[in-house]
């Protein structure tokens, strides 16, 4: 490469001498760009794509609460405050873009330096000293959480072959090459600015970031069914979550989904042939069709859809044992749709669908108690330049995230008492212990010497990617029972999503719309208390959910940086004296 003479020369250090400067026409049985033109519309479209950074997209649920509030008449603006006029109108305004995120997304913008016939002109990339650095950096990490994450679409061995192919290839390479390519430099580029705090490459993300947003752009709805294919929409998918666009990553994993069940990924199969030739390995398709899995159960109970893949379909043997983490929250969440939430599982009996969500509940409390483990072993373990600086972070991400989870699933079980709206105590105290861990976790994440975009990413997994109905049981409880004391956790909750860039704070960022709806809270409570007039309808913010929530309170203190909580009240057995424990491995020190 460095041979290319003055021609090499020429260029600049962030462009360099690939071995084939364009995208050629893929092979004979595959449909060309030009020819998509004509015959399949674009996957998803660079506009779609491209407003990742300027918007967000939220779970069915969110829209369905800020719909209810409206249209309930939970807030009104007739012969109201100004404030309740602006909360009213705020909260209009971010309903109907929610409902319609991408209005213009039938628009298909091009890439200067595309050619016609869909070719790229001389795509820049990354210097390929550069790329080797963090190929080897990546090699002698892959224990850590991210990239064992990405180890699991596919080997690093083969990706490692897929950057070598585009750099020194004698044969083309193409668009499926340029999406996996640039997909998996934008991911460990990305890893390396989060784990090291380092902005060395900074740039050279952002270049993959881009490359891989236009090629996506280029994909056709018709893509040859391979396993490269496959592992680029699934890497697309990942980057989609990332930057909280949910309806491009369903697309993405749809398609994804589509083509293993056309290949058989999803039952025991012959080994296929990989690029070079040789058998592709049946673990490797195995591993590739349970990370195609997990991202579509988790976004079919996020956007309220069903699932791509039925759990019935699927003819492998599944031990909970042996399976990693994220397979098995996969089939929790698969089947809390399917039987808790599905228009199927609305419609079946109280205590036949309260029995099965108890079920996917102790389900949900082993994996959270195999959490804790983790965290309890991290914690106590020497401090190791070659472990992940950032393993226990995850964790309690994870927390987070199943602790949502659970509270979502316990809305399922009808009330042992008086509550008459069967929301259970436990629910109660599982949302408030899910905000508690929430606030702790992005404490950490705010000490941490680490990059900015880390806040973001957990945004995006832990509150956009998992239905976060914790906010919601809380919030409709501080109303219903005028209690400060929740409505001020809800708050803490609220100021904890704001962006430290001002700027960045859109329409439709989770800070902005949680800070309304803890707005309309106030003002409801103000109302009910004779400090307004009413413009508010108690009545229906009381069916704003399907449930209702006791007034049981849960006490935390913070002694020496850990947490400890009151649950004596509650009746809730071993289980949250268990979290009492645990939490106090949340401390506020930890990433000092």
């Amino acid at each position: 490469m460095e041979n290319r003479g003055i021609e090499s020369d020429k260029r600049t250090r962030s462009r360099p001498a690939i071995a084939r400067r364009s995208i050629p026409k893929p092979a004979p049985n595959a449909f060309t760009s030009s020819d998509a033109e004509a015959s399949a519309p674009p996957l998803i479209t660079e506009d779609t794509i491209a407003t990742s950074v300027s918007s967000f997209d939220h779970s069915a649920h969110m829209i369905d609460l800020l719909k209810s509030v409206l249209e309930d008449g939970t807030v009104t603006s007739d012969g109201s405050s100004p404030e309740t006029s602006e909360v009213v109108s705020s909260l209009t305004d971010l309903t109907r873009t929610l409902e319609d995120p991408s209005p213009g997304g039938n628009h298909r913008s091009r890439d200067k330096n595309v050619l016609k016939g869909g070719r790229i002109e001389d795509p820049q990339m990354p210097p390929v000293k550069d790329v080797l650095e963090i190929l080897r950096w990546v090699r002698a990490r892959e224990h850590f959480f991210r990239i064992a994450r990405i180890s699991r679409v596919l080997p690093i061995e083969y990706f490692e072959e897929v950057c070598r192919k585009m750099y020194f290839a004698i044969d083309d390479y193409t668009e499926i090459d340029f999406v996996l390519a640039n997909g998996y430099l934008t991911y460990i580029f990305a890893e390396h600015l989060i784990t090291t705090g380092l902005n060395d490459y900074r740039e050279h993300w952002l270049m993959c970031r881009k490359n891989l947003h236009d090629a996506v752009a280029r994909l056709t709805l018709l893509l040859p069914a391979s396993m490269d294919a496959v592992a680029a929409l699934t890497l697309a998918a990942y980057d989609a979550m990332e930057n909280a666009k949910a309806t491009v990553a369903w697309s993405l994993i749809s398609s994804a989904a589509s083509l293993c069940q056309t290949l058989g990924y999803h039952r025991p199969i012959p080994r296929r042939r990989a690029r070079d030739g040789s058998f592709a390995s049946t673990n490797t398709q195995e591993s590739l069709f349970w990370s195609v899995y997990s991202l579509d159960k988790g976004l079919s109970l996020q956007l309220n859809r069903p699932p791509n893949i039925r759990d019935v379909d699927i003819q492998f043997s599944f031990d909970p044992e042996s399976q990693p983490r994220s397979i098995r929250l996969a089939r929790i969440q698969g089947k809390a749709y399917e039987q808790l939430y599905s228009p199927q599982g609305l419609s079946r009996p109280v205590l036949e669908r309260g029995h099965d969500a108890e079920v996917l509940a102790t389900q949900l409390r082993e994996m959270i108690r195999d959490v804790h483990v983790d965290m309890e072993n991290a914690n106590n373990r020497d401090p190791d330049e070659n472990e992940d600086p950032l393993r226990v972070l995850y964790l309690q991400c994870h927390l987070v995230c199943h602790t949502s989870l659970l509270t979502l699933i316990l809305r399922a079980i009808p009330s042992v008492g008086s509550s008459p709206s069967g929301a259970s105590d436990e629910c109660v105290a599982v949302a408030r212990l899910a905000l508690e861990i929430h606030h702790q976790c992005m404490t950490s994440i705010r000490n941490c010497k680490s990059d900015p975009q880390i806040v973001n990413k957990y945004i995006s997994w832990a509150i956009l990617n998992m239905p976060f109905v914790s906010f919601s049981v809380l919030f409709l409880h501080a109303v219903r029972t005028a209690d400060d004391a929740d409505l001020a956790v809800l708050d803490r909750f609220a100021r904890s999503l704001q962006p430290k860039d001002q700027a960045s704070d859109c329409s439709t960022h989770p800070h902005r719309i949680y800070e309304l709806l803890c707005r309309a809270a106030r003002l409801h409570i103000e109302s009910k208390t004779g400090g307004l007039d009413g413009s508010m309808n108690q009545h229906s913010l009381e069916s704003l959910l399907d449930i209702d929530v006791p007034d049981a309170r849960s006490l935390e203190t913070i002694r020496h940086g850990n947490l400890s909580f009151d649950t004596d009240g509650f009746g809730l057995g071993n289980w949250y004296r268990e979290q009492q424990h645990f939490l106090g491995l949340l401390n506020e020190d930890a990433f000092q």
